[in-house]
């Protein structure tokens, strides 16, 4: 009996969770934002580095960016070294104030663009597909301070497509949301 009940509590262990049971970040009310900036110190994310879940996933990506560090990009990512397209750039992007406007999980009926395969990083893989995560992210650039009013204006929010990966998340393909009203 023992043993069926520690086979059962390794196999429930072993079965990662379902994208229709992701967890899906709170959105941001308006008004308020997230604070991404080059030290763990100042951000407000407490997962950067790991993504465990859909938006641990999009902050460590939006932290490559912010950090300029490749190895966030492919932590963020969920692909190997040689397949991460070379984002660094010659100043890492000023820190960031964001928010999050939108997250569902996508059905087939409700893409956020066509679907492309042979994305340069997932070869073979669509670039969007049912099951996968959906989040919109607004973002404004700071200069030096993170509060909102020296920040620049927004330009309009992002979609990021977070998927499930073993028992971590991958930012897949992200893009212009197809919804300006944010």
């Amino acid at each position: 009996m023992m043993i069926r009940l520690l086979f059962a509590v390794l196999l429930a262990a072993a079965i990662p969770v379902r994208a229709d049971d992701a967890p899906l970040p709170p959105l941001t009310p308006k008004g308020e934002y997230l604070v991404l900036t080059a030290n763990k110190e100042t951000t407000t994310s407490h997962c950067i580095g790991d993504p465990k879940t859909p938006m641990c996933a999009v902050e460590t990506l939006l932290a490559c960016f912010v950090r300029n560090k490749n190895d966030l990009c492919q932590t963020a990512m969920g692909v190997p070294w040689d397949r991460v397209p070379d984002f660094n750039r010659d100043l890492p992007w000023p820190p960031i104030v964001y928010r999050v406007v939108r997250r569902e999980v996508l059905t087939d009926k409700h893409f956020p663009w066509r679907v492309k395969r042979d994305l340069e990083w997932r070869p073979g893989e669509p670039s969007v597909k049912a099951g996968d995560v959906r989040i919109d992210i607004v973002v404004r650039e700071c200069d030096t301070k993170v509060l909102p009013e020296p920040c620049d204006p927004a330009e309009g929010a992002s979609a990021y497509i977070v998927r499930q990966q073993n028992y971590n998340w991958a930012v897949v393909n992200w893009g212009p949301a197809d919804d300006s009203h944010y």
